[in-house]
């Protein structure tokens, strides 16, 4: 069993950050697309690995002071998400999941144990949803489609024009949509979790809030850790949608199917490792 005790300073930090990131990242692609109940186990140890990090921490002792205003309105921001969702009969997506956090966070900053993991979801919440709404919901209202046209320029393309120069039978009709024309004819569409917009501004939320709320990291290393997740997750994607398609091409869309929901971690995890053993490299 890993001994987070055992290492100290950046390799500590280091190590917790790139753990979280996969768990988190292995979190929302099942809980999204995969097993809720596997989705719940990653989650948990997302929250696990975090509290074996912190809890040895020197944390300033100060009392707790309840603010009643922060546990209503976290209590009240929970109720309106379940119950808009309700209202429009529609499940719960990724902003919702945000919204609810930043509720359970804010009712978690006023539990005396619970203060610094509190701190840290109220930061990472707000970090992820100012992203999302400037990213995603702002260029959406203006008839913008930025993430997409990220999906499409910067993973689709480079995806089927590689295939298409092997000789596959496969072609881009319009934004989003992959023809596959192998053992049966598939249309694939491309979601915004299918090329890692979504994981990307979680891996990059979660650095960003871990150092200004529990351990702060040096500039310099903040970056590369920022830019090692996020070429890992890109690289992951990459791949993951090169491999679907050509299960699809080979295989049918039901294979596919079996395969998809697991296949984007696995790969984040395969690509982690090294990054994992440069970090805890013995020097600082």
């Amino acid at each position: 069993m890993l001994d987070l005790n055992s290492l100290k300073g950046p390799k500590k930090s280091g190590l917790i950050i790139v753990i979280s990131a996969l768990f988190l990242v292995a979190a929302f692609i099942e809980l999204s697309y995969g097993s809720f109940h596997l989705g719940m186990g990653f989650l948990v140890l997302t929250c696990l690995v975090f509290y074996l990090g912190i809890k040895d921490k020197k944390i300033k002792e100060s009392k707790v002071e309840i603010s009643y205003f922060q546990v209503m309105l976290g209590v009240l921001i929970i109720l309106a998400v379940i119950v808009y969702n309700i209202y429009k009969n529609s499940e719960i997506q990724t902003f919702d999941s945000m919204v609810l956090l930043l509720g359970f966070s804010l009712i978690l900053l006023n539990v005396k144990k619970f203060t610094e993991i509190g701190r840290f979801a109220l930061y990472f919440s707000i970090v992820f949803l100012i992203f999302y709404i400037n990213l995603f919901l702002i260029p959406e209202k203006l008839g913008i489609s930025l993430s997409y046209y990220y999906g499409h320029y910067f993973v689709t393309l480079p995806v089927v024009t590689i295939m298409q120069s092997l000789g596959y039978n496969v072609s881009i009709p319009v934004m989003r949509i992959i023809e596959v024309h192998g053992v049966e004819y598939t249309t694939l569409k491309i979601d915004l979790a299918c090329f890692g917009w979504y994981s990307l501004l979680l891996i990059v939320s979660m650095v960003i809030s871990y150092s200004e709320t529990i351990e702060k990291i040096q500039t310099k290393r903040l970056v590369l850790i920022l830019l090692a997740l996020a070429v890992a997750s890109y690289i992951a994607n990459l791949l993951r949608v090169a491999i679907l398609v050509y299960l699809a091409y080979f295989y049918g869309l039901k294979t596919m199917m079996t395969i998809h929901s697991h296949l984007g971690w696995i790969l984040f995890a395969i690509l982690l490792l090294p990054i994992a053993f440069f970090m805890l490299k013995e020097r600082e």
